[in-house]
Protein backbone atom coordinates (compact mmCIF):
# COMPACT_ATOMS: atom_id res chain seq x y z
CA UNK A 1 0.00 0.00 0.00
CA UNK A 2 2.58 2.36 0.76
CA UNK A 3 4.56 1.78 -2.75
CA UNK A 4 0.44 2.68 -3.79
CA UNK A 5 0.57 6.15 -1.83
CA UNK A 6 3.94 6.67 -3.14
CA UNK A 7 3.15 6.50 -6.83
CA UNK A 8 0.67 9.02 -6.23
CA UNK A 9 2.18 11.38 -4.32
CA UNK A 10 4.99 11.64 -6.76
CA UNK A 11 2.35 11.57 -9.96
CA UNK A 12 0.04 14.79 -8.13
CA UNK A 13 3.89 16.76 -7.38
CA UNK A 14 4.75 15.80 -10.89
CA UNK A 15 1.52 17.22 -12.23
CA UNK A 16 1.43 20.03 -10.39
CA UNK A 17 4.93 21.11 -11.82
CA UNK A 18 3.98 20.58 -15.12
CA UNK A 19 0.95 22.37 -15.11
CA UNK A 20 2.45 25.49 -13.49
CA UNK A 21 5.58 25.73 -15.33
CA UNK A 22 3.82 25.63 -18.89
CA UNK A 23 0.61 27.87 -17.49
CA UNK A 24 3.21 30.28 -15.65
CA UNK A 25 6.54 30.43 -16.19
CA UNK A 26 5.98 29.56 -20.43
CA UNK A 27 2.35 31.11 -21.13
CA UNK A 28 2.46 33.61 -18.39
CA UNK A 29 -0.75 33.46 -16.83
CA UNK A 30 -2.88 30.98 -14.01
CA UNK A 31 -6.75 31.41 -14.71
CA UNK A 32 -9.11 30.00 -12.23
CA UNK A 33 -9.48 26.32 -14.12
CA UNK A 34 -5.58 26.36 -14.14
CA UNK A 35 -5.62 27.64 -10.04
CA UNK A 36 -8.60 24.77 -9.63
CA UNK A 37 -6.03 21.78 -11.28
CA UNK A 38 -3.28 22.74 -9.45
CA UNK A 39 -5.71 22.43 -5.91
CA UNK A 40 -6.85 19.44 -6.59
CA UNK A 41 -2.90 17.89 -7.14
CA UNK A 42 -1.89 19.72 -4.02
CA UNK A 43 -4.81 18.20 -2.01
CA UNK A 44 -4.17 14.99 -3.43
CA UNK A 45 -0.56 15.26 -2.46
CA UNK A 46 -1.30 16.71 0.79
CA UNK A 47 -3.57 13.53 1.32
CA UNK A 48 -0.71 11.22 0.05
CA UNK A 49 1.46 12.75 2.97
CA UNK A 50 -1.03 12.34 5.72
CA UNK A 51 -1.29 8.77 4.84
CA UNK A 52 1.72 7.84 4.80
CA UNK A 53 2.03 9.78 8.60
CA UNK A 54 -0.60 7.59 9.35
CA UNK A 55 -0.10 4.08 7.94
CA UNK A 56 2.53 3.05 10.91
CA UNK A 57 -0.12 3.95 13.40
CA UNK A 58 -2.65 2.59 14.93
CA UNK A 59 -4.99 4.17 12.15
CA UNK A 60 -3.07 2.36 9.36
CA UNK A 61 -6.06 -0.18 8.54
CA UNK A 62 -8.26 2.40 8.29
CA UNK A 63 -5.80 3.84 6.32
CA UNK A 64 -5.45 1.28 3.53
CA UNK A 65 -9.07 0.42 3.57
CA UNK A 66 -9.77 4.11 2.72
CA UNK A 67 -6.74 3.26 -0.26
CA UNK A 68 -8.35 0.37 -1.59
CA UNK A 69 -11.93 1.84 -1.47
CA UNK A 70 -10.64 5.00 -3.46
CA UNK A 71 -8.17 2.57 -5.86
CA UNK A 72 -11.61 0.13 -6.81
CA UNK A 73 -13.45 3.34 -6.93
CA UNK A 74 -10.57 4.31 -9.50
CA UNK A 75 -10.51 1.31 -11.78
CA UNK A 76 -14.62 1.22 -12.16
CA UNK A 77 -14.48 4.80 -13.34
CA UNK A 78 -11.48 4.61 -15.57
CA UNK A 79 -12.66 1.45 -17.08
CA UNK A 80 -16.67 3.20 -17.29
CA UNK A 81 -14.65 6.25 -19.14
CA UNK A 82 -12.53 4.35 -21.80
CA UNK A 83 -15.56 2.19 -22.43
CA UNK A 84 -18.15 5.01 -23.10
CA UNK A 85 -15.46 6.57 -24.62
CA UNK A 86 -14.98 3.92 -26.92
CA UNK A 87 -18.84 3.31 -27.64
CA UNK A 88 -19.91 7.28 -27.81
CA UNK A 89 -16.54 9.46 -28.92
CA UNK A 90 -16.15 9.54 -32.84
CA UNK A 91 -12.40 8.70 -33.86
CA UNK A 92 -10.95 12.11 -33.71
CA UNK A 93 -7.69 13.60 -35.24
CA UNK A 94 -5.76 16.42 -34.73
CA UNK A 95 -8.03 19.54 -35.99
CA UNK A 96 -4.43 20.47 -38.28
CA UNK A 97 -1.70 19.04 -39.04
CA UNK A 98 1.23 20.77 -40.75
CA UNK A 99 1.64 20.53 -44.89
CA UNK A 100 4.54 21.00 -46.93
CA UNK A 101 2.55 23.39 -49.24
CA UNK A 102 -0.11 25.11 -47.31
CA UNK A 103 0.82 25.01 -44.21
CA UNK A 104 -1.14 23.69 -42.23
CA UNK A 105 -4.73 21.97 -43.33
CA UNK A 106 -7.42 19.44 -42.41
CA UNK A 107 -7.69 16.13 -42.30
CA UNK A 108 -9.98 14.52 -44.87
CA UNK A 109 -12.64 11.81 -43.62
CA UNK A 110 -11.77 13.22 -39.47
CA UNK A 111 -13.32 14.34 -36.50
CA UNK A 112 -12.03 16.66 -34.39
CA UNK A 113 -12.66 18.39 -31.12
CA UNK A 114 -12.58 21.93 -30.37
CA UNK A 115 -13.21 23.64 -27.13
CA UNK A 116 -12.93 27.25 -25.24
CA UNK A 117 -14.18 28.65 -22.76
CA UNK A 118 -17.30 29.33 -24.83
CA UNK A 119 -18.14 26.25 -26.84
CA UNK A 120 -17.40 22.37 -27.22
CA UNK A 121 -18.35 20.58 -30.09
CA UNK A 122 -17.32 18.02 -32.75
CA UNK A 123 -15.65 19.04 -36.45
CA UNK A 124 -16.56 17.23 -39.22
CA UNK A 125 -14.01 17.06 -42.23
CA UNK A 126 -14.95 15.33 -45.20
CA UNK A 127 -13.46 13.59 -48.32
CA UNK A 128 -11.93 16.57 -49.77
CA UNK A 129 -10.61 18.13 -46.30
CA UNK A 130 -13.13 20.34 -45.91
CA UNK A 131 -15.56 21.14 -43.33
CA UNK A 132 -19.01 19.73 -44.08
CA UNK A 133 -21.37 17.12 -45.95
CA UNK A 134 -19.46 14.62 -48.44
CA UNK A 135 -18.63 16.13 -52.24
CA UNK A 136 -17.34 15.06 -55.21
CA UNK A 137 -14.72 16.08 -57.60
CA UNK A 138 -17.50 16.35 -60.48
CA UNK A 139 -19.85 18.70 -59.76
CA UNK A 140 -23.49 17.56 -60.71
CA UNK A 141 -24.34 19.34 -64.26
CA UNK A 142 -26.10 22.29 -63.74
CA UNK A 143 -24.96 22.97 -60.27
CA UNK A 144 -23.27 26.30 -59.94
CA UNK A 145 -20.39 25.43 -57.02
CA UNK A 146 -19.00 28.59 -55.23
CA UNK A 147 -16.14 28.63 -52.67
CA UNK A 148 -15.87 30.53 -49.17
CA UNK A 149 -11.98 31.06 -48.44
CA UNK A 150 -10.70 32.50 -45.28
CA UNK A 151 -9.55 31.44 -41.78
CA UNK A 152 -11.47 29.76 -38.56
CA UNK A 153 -14.06 32.76 -39.08
CA UNK A 154 -15.12 31.25 -41.99
CA UNK A 155 -14.26 27.81 -40.99
CA UNK A 156 -16.66 28.46 -38.33
CA UNK A 157 -14.86 27.75 -34.82
CA UNK A 158 -17.45 27.74 -32.25
CA UNK A 159 -20.36 26.69 -33.98
CA UNK A 160 -21.62 23.73 -35.39
CA UNK A 161 -21.31 21.81 -38.95
CA UNK A 162 -24.32 23.11 -39.92
CA UNK A 163 -23.95 26.19 -38.37
CA UNK A 164 -21.09 27.54 -40.35
CA UNK A 165 -21.94 30.11 -42.92
CA UNK A 166 -21.03 27.95 -45.90
CA UNK A 167 -23.99 25.90 -44.88
CA UNK A 168 -26.40 28.81 -44.10
CA UNK A 169 -25.75 30.32 -47.52
CA UNK A 170 -25.83 27.20 -49.31
CA UNK A 171 -29.35 25.66 -47.83
CA UNK A 172 -31.04 29.47 -48.16
CA UNK A 173 -29.59 29.71 -51.66
CA UNK A 174 -31.43 26.21 -52.66
CA UNK A 175 -34.58 27.31 -50.52
CA UNK A 176 -34.57 30.06 -53.05
CA UNK A 177 -34.88 27.51 -55.62
CA UNK A 178 -30.95 27.69 -56.75
CA UNK A 179 -29.36 24.56 -57.76
CA UNK A 180 -25.35 25.54 -55.60
CA UNK A 181 -23.11 23.93 -53.62
CA UNK A 182 -21.07 26.41 -51.37
CA UNK A 183 -17.26 24.72 -50.37
CA UNK A 184 -16.14 25.77 -46.64
CA UNK A 185 -12.78 26.55 -47.92
CA UNK A 186 -11.78 28.12 -44.61
CA UNK A 187 -8.95 27.00 -42.38
CA UNK A 188 -7.69 28.00 -38.82
CA UNK A 189 -4.80 30.72 -39.29
CA UNK A 190 -5.08 31.06 -43.14
CA UNK A 191 -3.71 34.20 -44.84
CA UNK A 192 -4.06 34.97 -48.15
CA UNK A 193 -1.05 33.55 -49.25
CA UNK A 194 -2.20 30.15 -47.56
CA UNK A 195 -5.74 30.47 -49.01
CA UNK A 196 -3.69 31.16 -52.51
CA UNK A 197 -1.95 28.12 -52.18
CA UNK A 198 -5.09 25.81 -51.18
CA UNK A 199 -6.92 27.67 -54.18
CA UNK A 200 -3.63 26.45 -56.78
CA UNK A 201 -3.87 22.85 -55.14
CA UNK A 202 -7.05 21.72 -53.40
CA UNK A 203 -9.83 23.89 -55.18
CA UNK A 204 -8.06 23.64 -58.50
CA UNK A 205 -10.22 20.37 -60.08
CA UNK A 206 -12.96 21.58 -58.81
CA UNK A 207 -14.52 23.39 -61.54
CA UNK A 208 -15.29 26.73 -59.61
CA UNK A 209 -17.81 29.00 -60.51
CA UNK A 210 -17.42 31.95 -57.83
CA UNK A 211 -14.81 32.20 -55.22
CA UNK A 212 -15.06 34.11 -52.31
CA UNK A 213 -11.82 35.43 -50.00
CA UNK A 214 -12.70 36.36 -46.86
CA UNK A 215 -10.45 39.21 -45.33
CA UNK A 216 -9.83 38.85 -41.80
CA UNK A 217 -8.14 42.04 -39.46
CA UNK A 218 -5.68 39.24 -38.35
CA UNK A 219 -4.44 38.62 -41.72
CA UNK A 220 -1.91 41.69 -42.20
CA UNK A 221 0.63 40.35 -40.06
CA UNK A 222 -0.06 36.56 -40.46
CA UNK A 223 0.56 36.83 -44.01
CA UNK A 224 4.05 38.88 -43.26
CA UNK A 225 4.97 35.78 -40.66
CA UNK A 226 4.25 33.21 -43.85
CA UNK A 227 5.85 35.21 -46.25
CA UNK A 228 8.96 34.37 -44.28
CA UNK A 229 8.90 31.01 -44.35
CA UNK A 230 7.84 30.65 -48.05
CA UNK A 231 9.21 28.74 -51.04
CA UNK A 232 9.62 29.97 -54.30
CA UNK A 233 11.09 28.35 -57.84
CA UNK A 234 13.98 29.98 -59.82
CA UNK A 235 10.92 32.37 -61.37
CA UNK A 236 9.78 34.03 -58.29
CA UNK A 237 7.20 31.68 -58.02
CA UNK A 238 5.47 30.76 -55.32
CA UNK A 239 6.13 27.23 -54.55
CA UNK A 240 4.51 26.37 -50.48
CA UNK A 241 5.35 27.34 -47.31
CA UNK A 242 5.88 24.51 -45.07
CA UNK A 243 4.69 24.11 -41.78
CA UNK A 244 5.40 20.52 -40.75
CA UNK A 245 7.77 21.14 -38.15
CA UNK A 246 5.24 23.62 -36.25
CA UNK A 247 3.20 20.52 -35.59
CA UNK A 248 5.85 20.41 -32.44
CA UNK A 249 4.48 23.21 -30.97
CA UNK A 250 1.41 21.61 -28.47
CA UNK A 251 2.63 21.79 -25.14
CA UNK A 252 2.19 18.80 -22.91
CA UNK A 253 -1.09 20.19 -21.16
CA UNK A 254 -2.53 20.58 -24.75
CA UNK A 255 -1.65 17.11 -25.43
CA UNK A 256 -3.34 15.81 -22.39
CA UNK A 257 -6.17 17.41 -23.12
CA UNK A 258 -6.71 16.65 -27.09
CA UNK A 259 -5.81 12.93 -25.34
CA UNK A 260 -8.90 13.24 -23.11
CA UNK A 261 -11.14 14.57 -25.77
CA UNK A 262 -10.36 11.48 -27.87
CA UNK A 263 -11.00 8.92 -25.39
CA UNK A 264 -12.29 9.75 -22.09
CA UNK A 265 -16.26 10.07 -22.62
CA UNK A 266 -17.18 11.18 -18.78
CA UNK A 267 -13.62 13.21 -18.15
CA UNK A 268 -13.86 15.28 -21.63
CA UNK A 269 -17.42 16.64 -19.83
CA UNK A 270 -16.17 17.01 -16.65
CA UNK A 271 -13.41 19.13 -18.06
CA UNK A 272 -15.64 21.86 -20.05
CA UNK A 273 -18.03 21.89 -17.23
CA UNK A 274 -15.47 22.13 -14.63
CA UNK A 275 -14.05 25.10 -16.76
CA UNK A 276 -16.98 26.84 -17.16
CA UNK A 277 -17.58 26.85 -12.86
CA UNK A 278 -14.67 27.93 -12.86
CA UNK A 279 -15.31 31.37 -15.29
CA UNK A 280 -18.63 31.89 -13.59
CA UNK A 281 -17.56 34.64 -11.93
CA UNK A 282 -14.59 36.49 -13.67
CA UNK A 283 -14.45 40.21 -13.87
CA UNK A 284 -13.52 42.12 -16.72
CA UNK A 285 -9.75 43.07 -16.20
CA UNK A 286 -6.72 42.32 -18.19
CA UNK A 287 -5.59 39.99 -15.93
CA UNK A 288 -8.59 37.38 -16.21
CA UNK A 289 -8.54 37.31 -20.22
CA UNK A 290 -4.83 37.72 -21.34
CA UNK A 291 -3.37 34.65 -22.09
CA UNK A 292 -1.14 33.43 -25.01
CA UNK A 293 -3.28 36.34 -27.48
CA UNK A 294 -0.71 38.43 -29.55
CA UNK A 295 -2.09 41.84 -29.22
CA UNK A 296 0.11 43.05 -32.54
CA UNK A 297 -1.96 41.35 -34.70
CA UNK A 298 -4.78 43.80 -33.96
CA UNK A 299 -2.68 46.82 -33.35
CA UNK A 300 -3.45 48.63 -36.84
CA UNK A 301 -7.26 48.39 -36.20
CA UNK A 302 -6.44 51.36 -33.61
CA UNK A 303 -5.71 55.01 -33.96
CA UNK A 304 -2.73 54.66 -31.69
CA UNK A 305 -0.96 52.62 -34.29
CA UNK A 306 1.74 55.20 -36.14
CA UNK A 307 3.79 51.92 -37.58
CA UNK A 308 4.45 52.06 -41.63
CA UNK A 309 2.47 49.32 -42.56
CA UNK A 310 3.08 49.96 -46.34
CA UNK A 311 4.65 47.18 -47.03
CA UNK A 312 2.67 44.71 -44.82
CA UNK A 313 -0.06 45.71 -47.00
CA UNK A 314 1.66 45.26 -50.68
CA UNK A 315 2.67 41.84 -49.41
CA UNK A 316 -1.16 41.37 -48.53
CA UNK A 317 -2.61 42.62 -51.48
CA UNK A 318 -0.01 40.72 -54.23
CA UNK A 319 -1.44 37.44 -52.93
CA UNK A 320 -5.30 38.40 -53.58
CA UNK A 321 -3.90 39.94 -56.98
CA UNK A 322 -2.75 36.12 -57.94
CA UNK A 323 -6.00 35.05 -56.58
CA UNK A 324 -8.00 37.09 -58.89
CA UNK A 325 -5.53 36.07 -61.78
CA UNK A 326 -5.90 32.60 -61.06
CA UNK A 327 -9.49 32.60 -60.77
CA UNK A 328 -9.53 35.00 -64.11
CA UNK A 329 -7.50 32.99 -66.30
CA UNK A 330 -10.01 30.00 -65.69
CA UNK A 331 -13.38 32.00 -65.54
CA UNK A 332 -14.01 31.92 -62.15
CA UNK A 333 -15.46 35.18 -60.99
CA UNK A 334 -14.06 36.76 -57.81
CA UNK A 335 -15.28 38.33 -54.82
CA UNK A 336 -13.30 39.82 -51.75
CA UNK A 337 -14.94 40.54 -48.57
CA UNK A 338 -14.02 41.82 -45.18
CA UNK A 339 -15.38 41.95 -41.91
CA UNK A 340 -14.54 43.39 -38.29
CA UNK A 341 -13.45 41.70 -34.88
CA UNK A 342 -16.31 42.70 -32.14
CA UNK A 343 -14.13 45.21 -30.82
CA UNK A 344 -14.82 47.27 -34.42
CA UNK A 345 -18.63 46.82 -34.32
CA UNK A 346 -18.99 48.40 -30.16
CA UNK A 347 -18.65 47.81 -26.59
CA UNK A 348 -20.73 44.99 -26.04
CA UNK A 349 -19.20 42.31 -28.78
CA UNK A 350 -16.36 40.35 -27.53
CA UNK A 351 -16.13 41.22 -24.36
CA UNK A 352 -14.29 40.82 -22.30
CA UNK A 353 -12.37 38.95 -24.19
CA UNK A 354 -11.22 41.80 -26.54
CA UNK A 355 -8.94 42.62 -23.94
CA UNK A 356 -6.36 40.20 -25.15
CA UNK A 357 -6.19 42.08 -27.58
CA UNK A 358 -7.34 45.34 -27.13
CA UNK A 359 -6.34 47.74 -24.17
CA UNK A 360 -9.38 48.64 -22.30
CA UNK A 361 -10.09 52.22 -23.29
CA UNK A 362 -8.56 52.20 -26.89
CA UNK A 363 -10.21 54.15 -29.53
CA UNK A 364 -11.06 52.25 -32.91
CA UNK A 365 -9.19 52.94 -36.13
CA UNK A 366 -10.89 52.29 -39.56
CA UNK A 367 -7.61 52.99 -41.56
CA UNK A 368 -7.51 49.17 -42.21
CA UNK A 369 -10.58 48.59 -44.00
CA UNK A 370 -10.94 51.98 -45.37
CA UNK A 371 -7.41 50.39 -47.03
CA UNK A 372 -9.09 46.90 -48.41
CA UNK A 373 -11.79 49.23 -49.84
CA UNK A 374 -9.59 51.45 -51.70
CA UNK A 375 -7.42 48.89 -52.96
CA UNK A 376 -10.72 46.63 -54.22
CA UNK A 377 -11.84 50.17 -55.95
CA UNK A 378 -8.52 50.91 -58.10
CA UNK A 379 -7.82 46.97 -58.93
CA UNK A 380 -11.66 46.34 -59.67
CA UNK A 381 -12.24 43.78 -57.64
CA UNK A 382 -15.57 43.14 -56.79
CA UNK A 383 -16.55 44.17 -52.97
CA UNK A 384 -18.49 43.17 -50.43
CA UNK A 385 -17.83 45.62 -46.87
CA UNK A 386 -19.43 44.22 -44.05
CA UNK A 387 -18.41 46.64 -41.62
CA UNK A 388 -21.78 48.34 -42.20
CA UNK A 389 -24.10 45.25 -42.02
CA UNK A 390 -22.17 44.20 -38.71
CA UNK A 391 -22.33 47.75 -37.05
CA UNK A 392 -25.92 48.03 -37.73
CA UNK A 393 -27.22 44.62 -36.55
CA UNK A 394 -29.62 44.85 -33.76
CA UNK A 395 -30.42 41.50 -32.96
CA UNK A 396 -30.83 40.18 -29.53
CA UNK A 397 -27.95 37.07 -29.95
CA UNK A 398 -24.72 38.40 -29.73
CA UNK A 399 -22.61 38.11 -32.94
CA UNK A 400 -19.35 36.97 -30.70
CA UNK A 401 -18.77 35.43 -27.96
CA UNK A 402 -17.58 36.74 -24.81
CA UNK A 403 -14.25 35.31 -24.37
CA UNK A 404 -13.48 33.57 -27.59
CA UNK A 405 -12.97 35.93 -30.80
CA UNK A 406 -15.31 34.11 -33.28
CA UNK A 407 -19.10 34.70 -34.33
CA UNK A 408 -21.38 33.13 -32.81
CA UNK A 409 -23.97 31.36 -34.85
CA UNK A 410 -25.77 34.33 -35.49
CA UNK A 411 -22.37 36.13 -37.17
CA UNK A 412 -22.14 33.46 -39.52
CA UNK A 413 -26.24 33.69 -40.39
CA UNK A 414 -25.80 37.43 -40.79
CA UNK A 415 -22.73 36.73 -42.99
CA UNK A 416 -24.45 34.24 -45.05
CA UNK A 417 -27.43 36.70 -45.59
CA UNK A 418 -25.47 39.38 -47.32
CA UNK A 419 -23.59 37.14 -49.24
CA UNK A 420 -26.71 36.00 -50.30
CA UNK A 421 -28.46 39.45 -50.84
CA UNK A 422 -24.88 39.85 -52.69
CA UNK A 423 -24.97 36.92 -55.55
CA UNK A 424 -28.64 34.93 -55.57
CA UNK A 425 -29.97 36.41 -58.47
CA UNK A 426 -26.17 36.06 -60.55
CA UNK A 427 -26.51 33.20 -63.27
Amino acid sequence: MAILILLTLLSSMTLSGLIFYERYLVQGFLDNFTLLLLAGAGSVALFCIASLALLPTARGERVRKIWLGLLATGLTYAAADILAGLALIPPLSPALVGDQIVHHRLVPNTHSALYSRDFSYIQRVNNMGLRGRETSVQKTPGTRRIALLGDSFIMGKGVEDEETAAAVLEHALRQDGHLVEVLNGGVDSYAPILSLLQLRTLFAPLDLDLVVLNLDMSDLLQEQAYRGRAAYDKSGRLIGVDGRLDELGLTRTQRWRNWINEHLYFSRLFVYYIQHWAHRHQGVNVANVVGMANPAILAHTLASDTDNRDEQWRLLFSSILDMRTFCAERGINFILTTYPWGHQINEREWTPGRLAFVPEGAVISDRSPQRVRDFAASSGIEFLDLFPAFRAYNGEAPLYYSFDMHWTPAGHRLLALELQRLIADRP
